[in-house]
């Protein structure tokens, strides 16, 4: 739509709807954040039936909140799974939008710096898409194990990319 085009913030703000859903698609499944900061309980409270004494230390996990999402909650847990469960489309219809989202944690210690990084990766991903053109190289989504325990979802043992210039 835009060849040639310089990008500008006006287009990354109102004609990106769908690099917006990758990016929240992306925060939902792997959130940036393991754990929100550590607070203390100022009184005994119950919590699904389990007891939390006055005095205990409490945090809430973004990851965990985001797969236990009734809106995008699956029995099997693949809407957590990056090769399975990634859909940004689900962002773009009220109907199927996660009801449960804090990548950047909540309240008084919400990320200062989120708008920074969402522009950044919005800035980088929008570059990249239109400059760069990359595969994978004798692989397929099929054939991918994934490493289990890592912050950014990588194959196991790698993966061979062929990457060009589209300018």
């Amino acid at each position: 739509k835009h060849e040639g085009k310089k990008l500008t913030r006006d287009m990354l703000e109102k004609e990106c709807p769908y690099l917006d859903a990758v990016i929240k698609e992306t925060m939902r499944i792997k959130p940036l954040a393991t754990t929100g900061a550590m607070r203390f309980a100022q009184e005994t409270f119950v919590v699904d039936g389990k007891q939390i004494p006055k005095g205990y230390a409490v945090s809430f996990n973004p990851y965990i909140t985001h797969s236990l999402d009734p809106m995008v909650k699956e029995d099997d847990d693949s809407h957590m799974n990056v090769a399975n469960g990634f859909r940004p489309e689900r962002w773009l219809d009220n109907k199927t939008k996660p009801t449960e989202y804090m990548p950047f944690g909540v309240g008084p210690r919400y990320c200062l710096g989120t708008n920074l990084a969402l522009a950044e990766m919005k800035v980088f991903l929008a570059l990249f898409a239109r400059r760069v053109e990359f595969d994978m190289t004798n692989t397929t989504a099929d054939n991918i194990e994934w490493k289990k325990l890592s912050i950014i979802p990588k194959p196991k043992d790698g993966s061979l990319i062929s990457v060009s210039s589209l300018s």
